[in-house]
């Protein structure tokens, strides 16, 4: 990575930068992901709480992790435990959500729950990290690049963009893990990261009347 980590890095996460004042999401991420870890629950953070991690600061308001589909409820017992209340409805006689939103605090942590890939993979080799004075198992950023695949949100394609174009990041190992799990996503890849590389022109100004 281009990017070192730097105190600044850590203050967008836990500071708002309109007001200047301290959100009180590393407090309640330290919760969740010590929870998590006690639990020995599998498991990765992702979203902006990883780039930060991983060298690309963004302001955020939550923390997010992925879990998959069989961890899901341990997960959600192992947060609640620690404190932490499920806003989405919890019901263990059927199949997870997609995704649970949990507060604790004024704080939020998004639990997303994957079925398979390219989660399970992230899941799998995410690697060790400090994010809000802990370790924990943070996405690469070559996996970052693929969850972020699967999103046309404008915050999600700008994170991608980043990450192309600020980073070391291996394009040519998400290529090749795209042939072999999801190779019709490969031309949506290369399109993004010619984007990236080449933002298209804006469009003209209107002529002064």
């Amino acid at each position: 990575m281009k990017k070192p980590i730097s105190a600044l890095d850590i203050d967008l996460l836990e500071t708002n930068p309109v007001t200047g004042r301290r959100t009180g999401l590393a407090e309640q991420a330290r919760r969740a992901l010590r929870a998590l870890k006690a639990a020995k629950i599998p498991h990765a953070v992702i979203g902006a709480a990883a780039l930060a991690a991983r060298g690309l600061p963004r302001m955020t308001k939550d923390l997010d992790v992925v879990v998959m589909t069989s961890d899901a409820f341990a997960a959600l017992d192992a947060l609640r435990n620690a404190g932490f209340r499920s806003v989405t409805p919890v019901r263990q006689s059927e199949d997870p959500e997609p995704m649970y939103v949990l507060v604790h605090q004024g704080s939020e942590v998004d639990l997303l729950v994957a079925a398979g890939e390219p989660e399970s993979t992230v899941v799998a080799e995410a690697t060790p990290a400090r994010i809000f004075g802990v370790s924990a198992p943070i996405a690469t950023l070559e996996h970052l690049l693929l969850m972020y695949l699967y999103s046309n949100e404008p915050r999600h394609l700008g994170d991608f963009a980043r990450i192309v174009t600020e980073t070391d990041a291996d394009l040519d190992a998400v290529v090749r893990f795209l042939k072999s799990v999801h190779p019709e996503m490969l031309p949506v890849f290369r399109q993004r990261v010619r984007n990236a590389k080449q933002p298209p022109p804006p469009p003209p100004r209107p002529k002064p009347r």
